[in-house]
């Protein structure tokens, strides 16, 4: 019994018997994860989706849709109007000005 142990035990040691393991090179490559919204981009992306203009009459679908709590949206539209990405109205539409947003 120990002799066995000793020649198994031998084996395992010099690699005898083991079928090394390659990768192939063809493997797939996993699509990249996709990057996690800003609040703000969130904001953008759900007026945009909307019609572009954030109004009395869809602020609830665009806060549902983007997740943005009500409290946050003045803060991300002033950011949004200081960068150039939004238009603020007198009388408190919000314009955002994307690619498909004109």
């Amino acid at each position: 019994m120990i002799r066995l142990t000793v020649i198994a035990l031998a084996l395992t040691v010099s690699g005898c018997g083991m079928i090394p393991l390659r990768m192939s090179d063809n493997r797939a490559t996993p699509a990249p994860m996709p990057a996690t919204l800003t609040p703000k981009e969130r904001l953008v992306a759900a007026i945009a989706a909307n019609g572009c203009v954030l109004t009395a009459d869809n602020v609830s679908v665009i806060l549902s849709q983007s997740q943005v709590p009500q409290a946050d949206v003045r803060a991300l539209t002033n950011e949004l109007a200081a960068e150039g990405r939004a238009e603020v109205s007198a009388a408190g539409t919000i314009r955002v000005l994307t690619d498909t947003c004109i």
